[in-house]
């Protein structure tokens, strides 16, 4: 393709925004000024997701490509020391970020009018570089990704999302019907897609999508339907081949986040054939995960530079690392109290919409969990729950249960040696 005929499903795609905006503006951003209010993509609070090992600072300069009606405000309010660029194809979702951002008087956000194929044109570079369900619309995601690493600087850390393959197996049925019935985006009226909505309400129990109608909620909101069920261009993801697309542009996959979601651990895959499944790549594993949950709808994650040196962003777990590691406690567990049925806790994580991924834990995993407060380290935790400093057994057993937390996203990590 061509760069005009690129320029023209850019239009196309921008065209589709300005008549359908997407998301929804959440009209409370003093809420993300506040703190009461955050992303899961925004370095406050999540810096440590990036920088493990790093004092916590706001001194950043942020991009955040294709941008839409609220991500770079929301950014923006909740770090108001951090430098903010915020770029969209779509003057309307632009507006709608100004809007957000003057209410709130931002006065460290830039915006842009701008295809992330050009992000070049800023002639800046970035500490973090945002980037959620963008990439997958684009006619050459590979040409987009090159051009977002073209601006991330050497420590810097990538936050993309993009769709699941196997997850969306019955989305990509129902646009193929719509793109069937030539149902166009830029023409469809908001009486069409009420009749969409209403097919999709009553589609056959037997339909692919009908099962996982719950982990699509964007079809009941007339712009999300349009986006979700009509959009213009559209691709998925398995992770093998996520690790190729970044491999593509000597990027690295850093952290996966909602990895507990293809972590066999959970799953009856390794007791099937252990001598082969467990000689498999970690991504190749996690990919049989994919086919057999059926239910991965996305890949969320954090990429860097293929160069950057694995200690700036791996956490040690062993046992002589406890004394400068801190855990820090997913928001929302959820945790079940021993029964007649059963004589463990049980806990998960309801984000995760996935209960068979969770972790069995005794009294005394309980114990030391409640001491997990975001700011001792894994030592000082296990001081505190008044266990003995002697009792090596009970040291590896709460280590298993630590690393099996965080397999499973019930804990992250952050060194003692950053602050904050």
């Amino acid at each position: 393709m061509n760069k005009t005929e690129n320029r023209a499903v850019i239009d196309r795609v921008a065209e589709m925004y300005e008549r359908h905006p997407y998301p929804p503006v959440d009209e409370d951003i003093q809420a993300y000024a506040s703190g009461e209010a955050w992303l899961l993509e925004s370095p406050n609070p999540n810096f440590h997701l990036y920088w493990p090992h790093d004092d916590v600072t706001q001194d950043l300069d942020i991009l955040i490509a294709g941008c839409g009606t609220q991500q770079a405000a929301q950014i923006a309010a909740s770090m108001p020391q951090a430098r903010i660029v915020g770029t969209d194809i779509s003057d309307n979702s632009l507006a709608e970020t100004k809007r957000l951002s003057d209410q709130i008087d931002a006065q460290n956000i830039t915006l842009n009018k701008c295809a992330i194929e050009e992000i070049t044109t800023l002639k800046q570079d970035f500490d973090l570089v945002i980037c959620t369900g963008v990439l997958h619309h684009l006619e050459n995601p590979d040409v987009g990704l090159a051009a977002l690493k073209t601006v991330l600087r050497p420590n810097g850390a990538m936050h993309l999302m993009l769709y699941g393959q196997h997850g969306r197996t019955g989305v990509y049925m129902l646009q193929a019907l719509f793109q069937t019935m030539q149902i166009d985006p830029l023409k469809v009226t908001h009486s069409d897609i009420h009749k969409i909505r209403d097919l999709v309400e009553n589609i056959p129990a037997s339909h692919p999508f009908h099962g996982v109608r719950h982990l699509h909620p964007d079809w009941q909101d007339d712009e999300g339907l349009v986006d979700f069920l009509l959009h213009l261009q559209d691709r998925a993801y398995s992770l093998d081949e996520v690790d190729e697309f970044l491999t593509s542009a000597d990027l690295k996959l850093q952290m996966l986040l909602f990895a507990g979601r293809t972590d066999p651990m959970f799953t009856p895959l390794e007791n099937i054939s252990p001598a082969t499944f467990k000689k498999l790549p970690d991504i190749q594993q996690r990919s049989a995960v994919e086919l057999y949950r059926a239910s991965v709808k996305k890949h969320t994650f954090i990429a860097c530079h293929a160069s950057k040196d694995r200690s700036r962003y791996e956490i040690d777990l062993s046992l002589k690392a406890w004394d400068t590691t801190i855990p820090i406690l997913s928001y929302g567990l959820a945790v079940e109290r021993p029964n007649t049925d059963r004589k463990t806790f049980r806990i998960t994580w309801p984000v995760h919409g996935e209960p068979d991924i969770h972790v069995e834990t005794t009294e005394a995993g309980m114990k030391f969990l409640e001491t997990f407060d975001g700011k001792r380290t894994l030592s000082a935790a296990y001081a505190f729950a008044g266990f003995k400093k002697s009792d090596m057994a009970l040291k590896r057993q709460l280590a298993s249960f630590v690393e099996r937390c965080a397999r499973a996203d019930f804990i992250t990590f952050r060194s003692l040696t950053s602050s904050g």
